[in-house]
């Protein structure tokens, strides 16, 4: 019986979700063993960063065969021989904000501490809401969750997705549009990596593919790599900071929303773009439209 290890970062959600793809993977493979082996994350969580990524590195050495991972937390730019097999479906893409009382972000008053999740999210937020104070907290939802009852911290903004596959829907006060703040390319969507030689864990993968779905996170990734990597024509913007958001329409029409923070929190430039195209040329879009941008900060 053919084996593969399906590898998943530590953490609530990363377990809970590589143990329903596991679960999944046992139904419609019989004849394959699957066993779960969790990666300590590192850098996880840092996609525009430089350092060496655990769940990745474990795939390229063959310790693993499928990697399970939510797609914020991978790198823009795939390591060689290494593909992203198939995405499924996608949950709430949108951060959410948890407050104790105001409604939006615009109810909070003016030096409030808002707690974030991870370094994009934490400069990011800086620099489209810089009369805010941020935040960075430490990702366990439950422990945040505490100090926001606490007091401690004012509001508390998270992925929607995190919240309501963590049991928390009922704390979900506010979805925040793309507009107000800009998701991570990749939020809310589980994908599925392989080496690119492992037909069998391919084939396993692709079982779990949303095709939608698998096409607004190639637009978005696409979109922040050209950016943040010069992939595609142009250098690369060292001190910008991306966001993105895409929809798949029933005829395949794929629009693509995507934003830039440039130059920190402080005396920083917020730039917000939009493009459409057909969805199989999902990359070419995030390409254009990161183009379109890169035109617009050089004409600051």
């Amino acid at each position: 019986m053919a084996r593969i290890v399906l590898g998943n970062r530590d953490g609530a959600l990363a377990l809970r979700q590589a143990r329903e793809v596991l679960e999944q993977l046992t139904d419609e493979w019989p004849d394959v063993n699957f066993a779960l082996r969790t990666i300590k994350n590192g850098d996880a969580g840092n996609p525009g960063g430089a350092g060496p990524d655990p769940l990745l590195e474990a795939l390229g050495r063959s310790d693993i065969g499928v990697a399970v991972a939510q797609l914020e937390t991978l790198p823009y730019a795939l390591p060689e021989g290494v593909t992203l097999a198939a995405v499924a479906r996608r949950q709430e893409p949108r951060s959410a904000l948890v407050t104790k009382g105001p409604r939006s972000l615009g109810d909070l008053a003016e030096g409030a501490r808002v707690g974030v999740h991870g370094r994009r999210d934490a400069a990011f937020f800086a620099g489209q809401h810089g009369s805010l104070e941020v935040v960075e907290m430490s990702g366990q939802l439950e422990a945040d969750l505490k100090l926001l009852t606490a007091g401690e911290i004012d509001a508390l903004l998270v992925s929607a997705a995190k919240l309501m596959a963590l049991d928390h829907r009922n704390r979900l006060d506010v979805l925040l549009e793309p507009e107000t703040f800009t998701p991570a390319p990749g939020q809310g969507a589980v994908g599925f990596l392989v080496r690119a030689d492992d037909d069998l864990a391919f084939e396993v993968a692709y079982s779990l593919q949303h095709r939608p779905s698998f096409d607004r996170v190639r637009a978005e990734r696409s979109f922040a790599r050209a950016l943040l990597a010069g992939d595609g024509g142009g250098s690369a913007c060292a001190d910008c900071v991306v966001g993105a958001l895409a929809n798949v329409t029933d005829d395949g029409e794929l629009t693509l929303f995507g934003a830039v923070v440039k130059g920190g929190a402080a005396g920083s430039t917020t730039l917000q773009a939009s493009v459409s195209g057909e969805a199989k040329e999902a990359e070419d879009l995030g390409r254009e439209l990161a183009a379109d941008v890169r035109t617009q900060l050089g004409a600051l």
